[in-house]
């Protein structure tokens, strides 16, 4: 029924589907959250604070990658 399956609707998952899509193939999408996005999705942790999760991410990266 498909030709690939993505596990993970976030940026790089979905980049994946769409390039795999484009060459024609059938591609079928799996994410186990109700959102998809990954990291780059803004979210309500604490109640009333909505927060990037890219942003703690991108906090993890050392500084020669950064730069």
């Amino acid at each position: 029924k498909w030709d690939a399956v993505v596990v993970g609707a976030g940026h790089n998952g979905l980049t994946a589907a769409a390039y795999l899509a484009k060459s024609g193939l059938k591609v079928a999408v799996l994410e186990r959250r109700h959102v998809i996005g990954g990291a780059a999705v803004t979210e309500e942790l604490i109640p009333g604070f909505k927060f990037s999760r890219c942003s703690y991410l991108q906090s993890l990266l050392r500084p020669c990658i950064v730069r």
